[in-house]
């Protein structure tokens, strides 16, 4: 098992751009500003989630391994029983900044949505977009 994900999509990922403001961006990271934060992921895209954040529970509920150096992860059940609500864990050890948890929540939105399309360019240009839109619904009115 690779210990971190391939250089491309790192750099892929790194390339998403928050819509927070400069001083949003460092903000830390704490469990009800994510939350709120991936309600206007589960809006913008249509698909809903529930975030979890105690990475031990998760690994018992999806019996799947949380590696370390994973940022967020989905779980949509297994093929033969599908969750109608998937869970989306996050990582607050390694996601620890506002601009870190858009990126995450992006990335794993995206795989929601479209899920053969891996991390394919054309898999985060989608994640851009749910950016973008969260983006619209946070604007300050001019």
């Amino acid at each position: 098992m690779a210990d971190r994900a391939h250089p491309v999509t790192e750099q892929r990922h790194a390339d998403l751009r928050s819509p927070l403001t400069e001083q949003e961006r460092d903000l830390p990271v704490d469990v009800n500003w994510l939350r709120r934060r991936a309600k206007l992921f589960a809006a913008v895209s249509g698909r809903e989630f529930h975030v979890v954040t105690d990475l031990s529970a998760y690994a018992s509920v999806s019996g799947m391994p949380y590696l370390s150096h994973y940022a967020a992860q989905v779980y949509l059940g297994p093929k033969s029983a599908r969750l109608r609500v998937p869970f989306m864990a996050i990582n607050l050890a390694l996601v620890t900044t506002s601009e870190e948890a858009d990126r995450a929540l992006a990335h794993e939105t995206m795989h929601l949505v479209v899920p053969s399309y891996g991390h394919k360019a054309a898999a985060f240009a989608r994640a851009q977009l749910l950016l973008d839109k969260v983006g619209q619904l946070t604007a300050a009115p001019v």
